[in-house]
């Protein structure tokens, strides 16, 4: 027992350090004062570190029964550690210059694979490791694949090597934009709950309940979108709106995941909304030639069309989940706004007005944003309970971000695994072979290579790939060229809530514990339209300002009508059998709103239709509520 009590000490020290490393070196790492951190080690260094570090600390806080199971778990964790000083050591040395498949260097990358699995096992759960160990699988095997799919060929020694010292895989970009971007906006939401933040806006959310359904849902789709807007960045904007948005749409009876998933479409569409557009749009306009103003005003409808349909998705979401039960609950709590919590707006206001500053502002604007939170904390809370609400906070934002970290590494081989095999350009050029044949069919490759491209990248560097190697494609097909650009940018950032990397989905399941597939899924399914409005102006380029007055007028004209007719058909207390009867005849007069035609008239057609469709249904309602089953 007197031997057991140091070791205890210890082994709290070295968790509480493995958690401050954690936590705190990608702010010191962006901060970067005078450059002594860039100037002195590499960024291979400092994710090495990084990786290591997290790695070690999901080790040593994870439960595990028995004498033998404790030990072997410190020994993991230990392990981790010597193996990041190694890697830091050699990264930093010239043989990192010039990499060669050496005994040591495939010994380390063996076991900084069987540590990341491990660790991701602990972490995520046994399906995020099942899917790592059979990508990398796949990224072998792939030169056995017949033409056009298959890979250059490559040793296994190779292989094992470029996965970790090659500058993609586990220590690859997917790792870099988690463990600067993402780790500083995970401290900033743990500051402004800390600060009372999230309670204000919970109040906020509960007064505005009282005057109908829905409220969470559709002020989290509007918010998020509006945020989503000004930084560019999806997850970076689960981060800062989803520490209050999910959990007040958790308050109303949303379940975990769907509450995540809307959180992260809703901050997914908020970077094609006008007229900032995040720093994608800048982009778009240097490589198109297109003025920044056109660019913003083509996407005005799309956008438009996304947010009216997300929005009414949550009046219907509510009417399955809010009870009148939990909203009278909720009413009972409802109590004045004080002034006070307007004080709130200014870390959310100084992330704002940071990231105005450009794309490299962001992580500045997420350490300001959290120093602002912690300022007001002070001032509304006071030191003492601040003090409090942190040391209760920290334990779960440390665990947060170590997995968070350990989830990033890992997939990070699917985008190594695309760029060694070839995977992602072998699509690419079927586009155009394809597309003599079909356009559809060619916008959907276009669309599958564009998710494929975009794993793993912000949307900046998605645009820039995506737009290079794909819009020229579908620009020489006849697809206008702010239509091309514009569908690839759509699909290049829905890598965002699309499995297997999906970023925001997984910043959004950190912050409701839903499980990462539960939340993707969700996120997915509640942003359909974002799917669906790509092809519609491709398809229908004067929806993107292409054409003649009156043929955007029409095209407008008929958008519009179609959502409402839609809104109306699924909306409201519609019953569900109602909903599944008449999904085929939706199905079938959307194509005819969507095919290209001269005159208009199958559009016209289709909205006739629809509307009959729409009426027949309304006529026939259910007058119960649509509760979940």
């Amino acid at each position: 027992m007197t031997l057991n009590k140091p070791l205890r000490f210890v082994g709290r020290l070295v968790t509480l350090a493995a958690g401050l490393i954690t936590a705190l070196l990608p702010v010191a790492w962006s901060l970067d004062p005078f450059r002594l951190l860039s100037g002195a080690f590499v960024v291979d260094q400092f994710l090495a570190i990084e990786l290591t570090i997290a790695m070690s600390l999901t080790f040593f806080v994870a439960s595990a029964a028995g004498v033998v199971r404790r030990y072997v778990r410190i020994g993991l964790g230990c392990s981790a550690i010597v193996l990041g000083l190694l890697l830091a050591l050699y990264f930093g040395s010239d043989q990192a210059f010039f990499v060669q498949p050496t005994p040591a260097l495939l010994t380390g990358a063996a076991i900084l694979a069987f540590l990341c699995g491990a660790a991701l096992w602990l972490g995520s759960g046994w399906r995020m490791a099942l899917l790592m160990i059979g990508v990398l699988a796949l990224g072998f095997v792939a030169q056995y694949f017949g033409p056009p799919f298959n890979a250059v060929p490559v040793r296994l020694d190779r292989y094992l090597t470029y996965m970790t010292f090659g500058g993609d895989g586990f220590l690859g970009r997917a790792l870099e934009t988690i463990a600067s971007t993402v780790t500083i906006y995970i401290l900033f939401g743990a500051a402004f709950v800390c600060s009372g933040g999230a309670a204000a806006i919970d109040a906020v959310a509960r007064l505005l309940a009282g005057r109908g359904k829905g409220i969470a849902i559709k002020a989290t789709v509007i918010s998020s979108g509006v945020f989503g807007m000004v930084s560019g960045s999806a997850t970076s904007n689960v981060l800062t709106s989803g520490t209050y948005s999910i959990n007040s749409m958790r308050r109303f009876g949303v379940p975990a995941g769907l509450a995540g998933g809307i959180e992260a479409g809703s901050s997914t569409i908020g970077q094609v909304i006008p007229p900032v557009m995040g720093a994608a749009a800048f982009l778009m306009a240097d490589v198109t030639g297109i003025p920044y103003g056109e660019i913003a005003l083509a996407a005005a409808i799309p956008g438009l069309i996304c947010i009216v349909v997300m929005v009414q998705q949550g009046e219907a979401l509510a009417r399955r989940y809010e009870t009148e039960a939990v909203v009278g609950a909720l009413d009972d709590e409802r109590a004045a706004l004080s002034p006070r919590l307007l004080w709130h707006l200014l870390p959310l206001a100084t992330i704002l007005g940071v990231m105005t500053f450009g794309d490299r502002a962001t992580e500045l604007a997420g350490i300001l944003g959290t120093v602002a939170a912690l300022v007001v904390g002070l001032f509304l809370v006071g030191p003492k309970q601040l003090l409090i609400n942190l040391r209760q906070q920290w334990p779960s934002t440390v665990s947060t971000i170590a997995q968070l970290v350990v989830a990033a590494s890992a997939l990070g081989i699917f985008v190594a695994v695309l760029a060694l095999s070839g995977l992602d350009v072998s699509l690419t050029l079927l586009i155009r072979h394809l597309g003599e044949q079909s356009l559809v069919l060619s916008l959907l490759l276009t669309a599958l290579a564009a998710l494929l491209l975009g794993a793993g990248m912000p949307t900046s560097g998605v645009y820039i790939v995506a737009g290079s190697l794909l819009a020229p494609g579908l620009v020489a097909l006849g697809v206008p060229p702010i239509a091309a650009h514009l569908f690839v940018l759509y699909y290049g950032m829905l890598s965002m809530i699309t499995p297997p990397v999906a970023f925001a989905a997984l910043a959004a399941s950190a912050i409701s514990g839903a499980s990462f597939t539960e939340t993707a899924n969700a996120a997915v399914s509640y942003g359909w339209i974002m799917f669906v409005v790509p092809f519609l102006f491709a398809l229908q380029p004067a929806l993107v300002l292409v054409g003649s007055p009156g043929e955007v007028a029409t095209s407008l004209l008929v958008a519009t009508l179609a959502l409402i007719c839609l809104g109306t058909a699924f909306g409201g207390k519609t019953a569900l059998r109602r909903r599944v009867a008449v999904a085929p005849a939706i199905f079938a007069v959307t194509l005819l709103l969507v095919l290209p035609s001269e005159p208009h008239w199958w559009q016209w057609a289709g909205v006739g239709l629809l509307a009959a469709a729409t009426l027949a249904v309304a006529a026939r309602r259910d007058m119960r509520p649509w509760t979940h089953t």
